[in-house]
């Protein structure tokens, strides 16, 4: 379902838009048989959240996804239709990774394919020929070098952009570049036998994303 039609809405009648759309969804949902599967927002860290695109999230800059979710939530329960809340992480990645190209279906789908194995109760291992490039120093390094230059672009970018949102845009990729890095830094250290630092068990470089 498309939310085009919300941009550039004035919030009363935004509000009203996603109102429909919420009802949209269940009924559909409750049509199908199915239960809805959103992720909880709550769960992780803000810079954290979707692929690091900023051209998404300054289109739908004025559109709350928290608010429409209560909404959606609210409707489900007088309907009596289940909403399960799934981890958020990586979704986005996972699903570019994994299933964009083995079912050639978009990004975005595909991390809503993520979300709802999620709610069914699936992992998502990583695929064998990632876990060779993630064994791999040669690998980890050059790409390390990668983000290391885009890094220095985007620092030059956001010294001579005057432009308050495009700069906000370009510090956004700034702080994934970064995370990336540390990432990264973290792989070639337990490479080399070296203790991992500044990430939970959770998300260091075992049999499963998260």
């Amino acid at each position: 379902m498309s939310l085009h039609n919300l941009l550039g809405l004035y919030q009363n009648s935004k509000d009203h838009q996603e109102w429909i759309l919420a009802h949209q969804i269940v009924d559909l949902a409750i049509q199908k048989g199915k239960a809805i599967a959103v992720e909880n927002l709550k769960k992780l860290k803000r810079g954290m959240r979707g692929d690091g695109k900023a051209e998404l999230r300054k289109r739908l800059h004025h559109w709350n996804a928290k608010k429409f979710l209560q909404k959606l939530k609210r409707v489900a329960m007088l309907k009596g239709l289940e909403v399960i809340e799934v981890n958020p992480a990586y979704t986005s990645i996972i699903g570019m990774l994994k299933y964009a190209l083995q079912l050639s279906i978009d990004k975005d789908i595909a991390g809503a394919y993520v979300v709802g194995r999620r709610a069914l109760g699936f992992k998502e291992d990583t695929p064998e020929n990632y876990e060779k490039l993630l064994k791999d120093k040669a690998y980890l390094e050059f790409a390390l070098k990668r983000y290391e230059e885009r890094e220095k672009e985007l620092m030059e970018l956001i010294e001579k952009e005057s432009n308050e949102y495009k700069r906000n845009a370009l510090k956004s990729e700034l702080k994934n570049v970064e995370n990336a890095k540390k990432l990264l830094i973290n792989f070639l250290q337990s490479l080399q036998g070296e203790p991992m630092k500044g990430i939970p068990s959770r998300e260091r470089p075992k049999r499963s994303l998260k």
